[in-house]
């Protein structure tokens, strides 16, 4: 049978929350809730590293470098109707990517990166829709052998909730007892994730989400198909805080060197604007110069996503003029706040699609210059979004494109 532990974490912000709305969304949330988790603890790493306890946020984003995504693998979802209980490598192959391997890994560290982020959809095997909040073994094995995969390639790594189904949503659901429901599957997630990782050092680092804290908390769930949140925006930034607060609270809270792991703290909408709003505040935690912030850049958008016109914007073929890079300068000096008040600043995620016919558009070399160019200035660490589109995942591994490849491999650390 499996230990059961009983976690009981308080924040430090009170016994409850109340959000200034007149709608459902002004109940009160209980983020000291008790949850029961099983015992995750790793048979790999049984005994606690030496953990770095002196390096600042900043420093670490400079040892991280430049990074990449491992895209469309461990968080490949299974679909609000699908089994909870395919082979893993059922759900990390679902978006037709390769099975990670060690030879991923080590490619990436050949190409110059130094630093991968890993993003995971943890109820791809936890019945969540049903009540059960317990991620599968086996589920949990995997991203570990895949993290070590990282560490063994000498690489920082990022672990995540990712998407994940959009489970987030019940956070805004017009139904107190489905947003109290939010926040237990919250915080046994995190206990869970971080009991497993507790002994692993400074070079696993955890991401409370990805992009969903923010509007997105007002998305439709398996649970509320159909259903928009009612949070309204302000409610939507207390929210984002109180979610971040307990993301800082139960992780310092698991043990191990989790006491001192460095934590990358998700900006409003991972947009760089929102995220510096007055409502959006940084949480507080016990030690010193360990929180990191995760925004996204994909501006502007019709020229970093779009491959063809739609509704909202008219494909951008181009990039590169005066006004384009003073956007993008502009853009990031904006974060320069966080590093001058301690925090890591990290790039979760950037990059352009390609045109429709699969061709590249023009400037993109220039534009993701122009990104690495600034974080160099700033300090901040980037990590490329990339889906085996740009850098192959399978033999021969690498970019496929030469200038790219020297992009890359001259800012090798």
């Amino acid at each position: 049978m499996k230990r059961v532990f009983t976690i009981l974490i308080f924040l430090l912000s009170g016994l409850c929350f109340t959000f200034c709305s007149s709608s459902a969304s002004a109940s009160k949330l209980d983020f000291d809730i008790e949850v029961e988790v099983p015992d995750t603890s790793s048979s790999i790493k049984q005994e606690a590293d030496e953990m770095n306890k002196t390096m600042t946020a900043v420093e670490l984003t400079m040892k991280m470098g430049n990074g990449i995504n491992l895209g469309n693998t461990l968080e490949a979802y299974r679909g609000w109707d699908k089994s909870t209980s395919e082979p893993v490598s059922w759900y990390e192959k679902l978006w037709r990517q390769p099975e990670t391997s060690q030879e991923i890994m080590n490619a990436y560290k050949s190409a110059g990166f130094n630093s991968v982020r890993i993003p995971v959809a943890w109820t791809n095997m936890m019945d969540y829709e049903k009540g059960d909040y317990f991620i599968n073994p086996d589920y949990l094995d995997r991203v570990e052998t895949v993290v070590n995969y990282a560490l063994n390639a000498g690489l920082y790594a990022i672990i995540n909730d990712h998407w994940d189904g959009q489970w987030w949503g019940m956070f805004g659901a017009s139904n107190k007892a489905l947003r109290q429901e939010a926040v237990k599957l919250y915080k046994s997630l995190w206990t869970q994730v971080g009991v497993r990782f507790k002994n692993y050092d400074e070079h696993l680092i955890f991401e409370g989400a990805n992009e969903e804290l923010g509007s997105r908390l007002n998305d439709d769930t398996a649970l509320t198909p159909g259903r928009k949140g009612v949070l309204s925006e302000i409610d939507c930034y207390n929210m984002v805080n109180k979610i971040n607060q307990c993301f800082v609270d139960v992780i310092r809270a698991s043990g191990g060197n989790n006491e001192y792991r460095f934590l990358l703290i998700p900006g409003y909408d991972t947009d760089i604007g929102k995220t510096n709003a007055s409502s959006y505040k940084m949480p507080a935690d016990k030690v010193q110069n360990r929180l990191l912030i995760s925004v996204h850049y994909y501006t502007p958008s019709t020229y970093c996503i779009l491959d063809e016109d739609a509704s909202w914007g008219r494909n951008q073929t181009s990039w590169g003029t005066s006004s384009d890079k003073s956007l993008m300068n502009d853009n990031f000096a904006k974060m320069k706040k966080f590093v001058d008040a301690g925090y890591g600043v990290i790039i979760g995620e950037y990059g352009v699609t390609r045109q429709k016919d699969e061709s590249q558009k023009e400037g993109m070399v220039d534009w993701l210059t122009c990104i690495l160019n600034n974080c160099d200035k700033y300090n901040y660490c980037p990590m490329l979004w990339d889906c085996n589109t740009f850098f192959s995942k399978e033999s021969p591994f690498g970019f496929s494109d030469s200038r790219l490849a020297e992009l890359y491999l001259s800012r090798k650390e």
